[in-house]
């Protein structure tokens, strides 16, 4: 079985292990299950990886303290390097201003 038949069968064997079909429909999976190994195949993986996704979506992730500390670690020094950027931006700005004003390359703008 191949192209479009074959994902109408992997669909309906993953809504019978979903118990999503109706009891006529999932009697007619039920019997292509019996019938075929390679089915049976498919429908057991379906039947493990919904086992294994419920399994998952009962518990909590928790992230090692390790991880924890380095995110810490690294918004710190991010937030420091860009204090510090403005820092150094705004204090070369003044002394470039200066520079300029003190040679006379530019005019001071008169404001009013």
């Amino acid at each position: 079985m191949t192209g479009p038949d074959r994902w109408d069968l992997l669909e309906r064997i993953g809504a019978y292990a979903a118990s999503e079909l109706s009891a006529g429909e999932a009697r007619e999976v039920e019997q292509l299950i019996s019938e075929d190994p390679e089915v049976s195949r498919v429908a057991e993986s379906y039947l493990r990886m919904l086992a294994l996704l419920g399994a998952i979506g009962d518990e909590a992730p928790e992230a090692p303290e390790a991880v924890i500390n380095y995110a810490i670690q690294r918004a710190y020094i991010s937030n420091f390097l860009r204090q510090a950027e403005e820092l150094f931006a705004g204090t070369a700005q003044a002394y470039l201003d200066a520079f300029v004003y003190y040679f006379g390359l530019k005019r001071p703008r008169l404001v009013g």
